[in-house]
């Protein structure tokens, strides 16, 4: 059975789901279908949220890990359109302006650690686990891990995931402050959903507009930062 994306609602939240038996490596028309719900969902006022699940069915956008430890890489041209059509899906989660929640039930590997750094909050069940297993296989990290891993994580956890080949646990995560919300096993997305809730009372253009705004302080000085912060002021009390 070949990987789809599933989608679902509950309430004003729109529920997106990796569904890949059999394997973690995705087609990226998987990847172009996350893009398409993500720009439905931004135009459509009854969305108030998005929560990613299913993570553990993607690992590698670059192919089976046994096959590139045995140098068996695929096609150039294949290779290529995997990598541009998982950065679209990675950039629309990081540039949606309402809030995306990924949850994490079982593992996050590699793949879909890089989608759970994407999100703007991460919900693991207690006995979820995460890594980057590229260097335990011999190979080099793929899926712009190492970008969102030097952004998303502190030093030591991105060196220990990436440089290391580390399992880290969720409530050595959550205690680093990269977990948002630890739940009981089987009980992610019940919490992801109440996360989601609360944040739906937020009003969305100061949520978008104070995303956008943290998005973009790493490219700015102190003072030019706070006078985006008082254009955004400006502008939302219109």
């Amino acid at each position: 059975m070949s990987a789809e994306l599933k989608t679902g609602q509950s309430g004003a939240t729109l529920i997106l789901t990796v569904s890949n038996p059999g394997g973690r490596l995705a087609h990226p028309d998987l990847f172009a279908s996350a893009v398409e719900a993500l720009e439905v969902a931004e135009r459509d006022d009854g969305t108030r949220s998005v929560i990613v699940k299913g993570l553990d069915g993607l690992l590698s956008v670059s192919g089976n890990l046994r096959d590139l430890a045995e140098r068996r890489l695929p096609a150039q041209d294949a290779l290529a359109q995997r990598i541009e059509r998982f950065a679209s899906w990675l950039d629309a989660l990081r540039m949606f302006t309402k809030p995306v929640i990924a949850t994490v039930e079982h593992n996050a590997d590699g793949a879909g650690l890089a989608v759970a750094l994407a999100c703007d909050f991460i919900v693991a069940a207690e006995s979820a686990r995460f890594s980057v297993p590229q260097l335990t296989a011999g190979i080099a990290p793929d899926s712009g891990i190492t970008w969102l891993a030097a952004r998303g994580l502190p030093k030591a956890l991105a060196y220990e995931l990436v440089l290391a080949g580390a399992t880290l646990d969720a409530a050595r995560l959550y205690h680093a402050g990269v977990v948002n919300r630890l739940a009981e096993n089987g009980k992610a997305l019940d919490v992801a959903i109440d996360l989601a809730d609360e944040l739906g009372t937020l009003g969305a253009g100061v949520f978008a507009r104070s995303k956008r705004l943290l998005e973009e302080a790493a490219t700015r000085d102190l003072l030019a930062q706070m006078r985006a912060e008082g254009d955004a002021l400006v502008e939302l009390s219109r």
